[in-house]
This record gives C-alpha cells, sequence and structure tokens, in this order.
C-alpha cells in the first residue's frame, strides 16, 4: 500500500510537470520518423523493422533516462526527500514506488504507440509505396517491442542508481547518455573491435555463457529478433540486469545520507 502511495504521488508529480504528455509525444515523433522521413531503411533494410528498431534502440535509453534522471537527486535538489522520508515511508518503498511509475509512464506508452505504427504502415500501405518492402510478422514485431520496453526499463533503473550518487540532475543525465553508448551504433563498433581480437566475427558464434553480457549492446538485440534462443535468453538477461540494479540502487539508498550538499 505504501508503494501505492508514493505511485499516486509520482504520477500526479510527472502529469503536472508535463514529463508523462512530452514522453507521449517522443513516442510519437519516433514513430513518425521512423515511418515518414529519411530516417527509414537503409540498403541492408530487410523490412520495415530494421528502421523502427535501430531508431528506437537509441530513443528508448532516451525515454529511460529522462523518465528517471531527478528520480533521487531531483527530490534533493528541491530539499523535498528529507520531508518525504520524515513521513513513515520505507525507503525501499519509495524507490520501488518511483521505478514502477515511470515503468508505467514509458512502457504502456511504448507499446501502445508501436502496435498502432503497425497496423497504420499497414493499412496506409507505406511499406509499399515508399520502401516497397513487406511488413513483417506481427510476432516479429511484438518481439521487437518486447526487447524496446525492457531496454526502457533497463535505462529506468540504471538512470536511478546514478540518480542516487550524482552531484545534480544535469549530471544524472549526463552520465545516462554515456552510459547508452551500448544502444549506440558505436557499440557495434565496439562488440566489432572485440570481436575481431579474439576471433570472432558473429553472434552465433558467441559461447552461450557470454551473450546474456550482450543483451545491452543493440546490435545484440537487434540479431536476438532473429533467433528465438537469442530473443528469450536476451529478454531474461535484461529483466535479470533490472532486478541487480534495483538492488544495488536499494542497498545504496538505505544507507544514504539524504541531505543535499549545496
Amino acid at each position: 500500500m505504501k508503494i501505492w502511495a508514493v505511485l499516486q504521488r509520482e504520477f500526479l508529480d510527472n502529469l503536472r510537470n508535463l514529463k508523462l504528455p512530452f514522453l507521449l509525444v517522443f513516442i510519437l515523433g519516433g514513430v513518425i520518423m521512423a515511418l515518414y522521413t529519411e530516417a527509414g531503411p537503409t540498403a541492408n533494410s530487410t523490412s520495415i523493422l530494421d528502421p523502427f528498431f535501430e531508431l528506437f534502440a537509441v530513443l528508448c535509453p532516451l525515454m529511460g533516462i529522462f523518465a528517471a534522471m531527478d528520480a533521487i537527486v531531483g527530490e534533493k535538489e528541491r530539499g523535498t526527500l528529507e520531508i518525504v522520508l520524515s513521513k513513515p515511508i520505507p525507503r525501499s518503498s519509495l524507490l520501488y514506488g518511483k521505478f514502477f511509475t515511470y515503468v508505467l509512464m514509458v512502457v504502456p506508452l511504448l507499446v501502445v504507440e508501436l502496435i498502432l505504427a503497425y497496423f497504420w504502415a499497414q493499412i496506409s500501405g507505406i511499406s509499399t509505396y515508399r520502401w516497397n518492402m513487406p511488413m513483417p510478422p506481427f510476432s516479429q514485431w511484438m518481439s521487437m517491442v518486447a526487447i524496446l520496453s525492457l531496454v526502457a526499463v533497463y535505462y529506468i533503473a540504471l538512470t536511478m542508481l546514478i540518480s542516487m550518487l550524482a552531484w545534480s540532475t544535469a549530471t544524472t543525465a549526463l552520465a545516462g547518455i554515456i552510459c547508452m553508448s551500448p544502444a549506440h551504433p558505436v557499440g557495434g563498433e565496439i562488440l566489432r573491435i572485440i570481436g575481431s581480437m579474439v576471433g570472432i566475427d558473429t553472434f552465433p558464434a558467441v559461447p552461450w555463457l557470454i551473450r546474456p553480457a550482450l543483451s545491452i549492446f543493440g546490435h545484440y538485440q537487434k540479431f536476438a529478433l532473429t533467433s528465438y534462443a537469442d530473443f528469450w535468453l536476451c529478454c531474461a538477461s535484461l529483466l535479470a540486469i533490472t532486478i541487480f540494479l534495483l538492488f544495488i540502487g536499494r542497498l545504496i539508498f538505505a544507507r544514504q545520507n539524504v541531505a543535499y550538499r549545496y
């Protein structure tokens, strides 16, 4: 019940400060970019799944960072964290309440808008008259939605952890953007260089014990859309990493001095 109280408070706060409407417009803008701008397919694209994934593999981390960048340090900056913790609310309830609020702000909007984009692309015929490429199966599209949703959730947890340690909201956002490198094409280049050093040039050649560590990389996530086993491994790994980050965050937050040093 205490988590529910925190969730209600956070949701109303994010509605008043226009964070929720901004996320709605941000996701819609990404859909429009993928459908109607030059962010569309490249010469190597096989369906409109490619431009959507490559664009949202970068946008979803940004959504998670924007949603959670003021989770803890923002409360310190506003001087409200000590007031909130003076009430009979465990720190873990405050942490989890914020996390679930951000997840509910991002994931439902992302899922609904991407599903609508799939059917709009079919109804409008854009994949045919604009790019002359087929639509992917709906099951594969939903696999993409699942991975992208877990990517956003992972970055929410990561940004909340950074927010506990950062000096300001701006610092949290900057650190979060730096941590986006695996989702960016630069992450693919990093994997290519490391792979060439150890003589591995394809994901199927990567040992199974190492693949969970690759789940935060956009290039591996895209490959997982073509492999049933890798899809489930990627999803399970992202979820496990998110839970681990929340666990570490809970330990840190339980022992942290909440006073903000100006």
